[in-house]
């Protein structure tokens, strides 16, 4: 049986897609190991207290590096890959050189991790890995994102379409990002309270111009994929990215509320995040709108259950994250553990979320195995469980948090830290939720891209049985 285009394209890519996706499954373990020991550590100090590797800094520092660089870097190259590839209509290139890069890229990060565990890490938001290591993962990195870029450059049709701006263009922001960041904190270092504000500049953008646009170019490609119709209200979609381009770079600062900056500064981040409002109604009124016109469609497909639960989180507290960006609000909010809240909305609620599910839809194509429907619906159910619990855990505890912490006749002992153990509490219940649903994902794929026992003992009969 001839096979077509797609079936080809597929093909050229499974070794390296799968390769991607495998490495992510991994770190997502890894990273959910250590979001539990930073979590128990917060309720009970002495937990693991006698091992030096694993005090609360260094595994909050670990988690946070495993979990963007591991799971959403790995998983990033394998989505954007596939997608590129697919919209260009175009094969793998370098196949080897993507394998060669992603090995380095892994690599990279566990010597980054083993060095944050060890002591040896920089005090800058999301560059803390040792600075030993970024050159190999800038190297590598570059590979990668100039193999895929050599894939669109060969496409059929020139036209480009939302998908392909968003995944793009995060694969050119990222390394922007850290080249403005790397030259003002390390090469030629800034003075005073500069670096500081570059520092979180680039940890939050990293959030905001590399995982955030390529959850929202994957929710593009594959809501009228699956549901056979266009985008409402396609039109919109070229505001929402040059907004998200325009604003997200700046809103950010608003994090620095209250803290030792130009008071400038924070404000410009206060209106940038206001203005948020008119990407997050774009994308908001594209899925949406989109999505609804056929609910029972959306329901029956998990792949679409898992982004639209993605995208549903993007939206609600992207507008939470707005009201808590205006001064009077940040004043409260600002040095409590609200915070948190913003990070796992967006690495779990959103981002991971919305890969789950375009991994879902990707594997069958590329391996030709279907992943049964009931280990897809408990994944399913355990991660949207795990995810609101956590996110409510943090909000109302960082409410809570913030207007304690704003009364200074309170004992801090007995009044402010007893209040918000139990949701330190509920939060390491999440977690646990959150690593069962992760085993049950990484058991998922990797069912799909390991060949049973059985499989290759087949495959060489039937190859005894040709050569006889």
């Amino acid at each position: 049986m001839k096979e077509n285009s797609e079936q080809i394209i597929d093909k050229s890519l499974k070794l390296a897609v799968c390769f991607f996706i495998a490495s992510a499954g991994l770190w997502l373990l890894a990273a959910a190991f250590f979001a539990y020991i930073a979590s128990a550590k917060l309720t009970d100090p002495f937990f693991l207290s006698s091992f030096e590797l694993f005090t609360y800094g260094k595994i909050k520092l670990a988690q946070a590096n495993a979990f963007v660089y591991g799971w959403g870097g790995n998983s990033i190259f394998a989505v954007t890959l596939w997608v590129v590839a697919r919209l260009a209509q175009a094969e793998a290139r370098g196949k080897v050189l993507l394998l060669f890069a992603g090995s380095i890229w892994n690599l990279a990060i566990t010597f980054g991790l083993l060095g944050i565990l060890d002591g040896h890490m920089t005090p800058h938001e999301m560059l803390e890995m040792p600075v030993e290591v970024w050159p190999a993962l800038f190297l590598s990195y570059g590979i990668i994102a100039t193999l895929i870029i050599v894939v669109h450059r060969s496409r059929r049709i020139k036209d480009t379409i939302a998908p392909q701006w968003f995944l793009l263009a995060s694969l050119l922001w990222f390394p922007m990002l850290f080249l403005i960041a790397w030259n003002g904190l390390e090469i030629d270092a800034a003075r005073g309270t500069v670096q500081s504000v570059l520092s979180m500049w680039f940890g939050q953008n990293v959030i905001w111009l590399w995982l955030t646009p390529v959850a929202l170019g994957s929710a593009y490609y594959i809501i009228p994929a699956i549901l056979g119709r266009p985008i409402d209200k396609y039109y919109l979609a070229v505001f929402g990215f040059w907004c998200i381009a325009s604003l997200a770079p700046w809103s950010v600062v608003h994090h620095l509320e209250g803290g030792p900056v130009p008071m400038w500064i924070p404000a410009i981040g206060t209106v940038m995040s206001i203005a948020m409002i008119f990407p997050i109604a774009v994308a908001s009124t594209n899925f949406h709108a989109t999505a609804f016109q056929d609910i029972n469609k959306v329901w029956n497909s998990l792949p679409l259950r898992f982004v639209i639960f993605g995208t549903l989180s993007y939206t609600v507290s992207s507008y939470i994250g707005v009201v808590f960006s205006l001064p009077a609000v940040a004043k409260i909010t600002q040095f409590s553990i609200i915070n948190e809240f913003h990070f796992n909305q967006r690495v779990y609620g959103f981002f991971s979320m919305i890969i789950f599910g375009m991994v879902y839809h990707m594997l069958p194509r590329i391996t030709g195995k279907e992943i049964a429907k009931s280990a897809k619906s408990f994944h399913f159910w355990t991660s949207a469980f795990g995810v609101l619990v956590l996110l409510l855990a943090y909000l109302i505890g960082g409410l809570t948090h913030g207007v304690l912490a704003q009364q200074p006749s309170l004992d801090w002992a007995s009044s402010v830290i007893s209040s918000v153990k139990p949701y330190f509490l509920i939060t390491e219940f999440a977690f646990i939720i959150l690593a069962f649903s992760q085993l049950v994902f990484v058991i998922n794929v990797w069912k799909a891209i390991i060949p049973s026992p059985f499989e290759l003992l087949n495959k060489l009969s039937l190859i005894k049985k040709g050569a006889t």
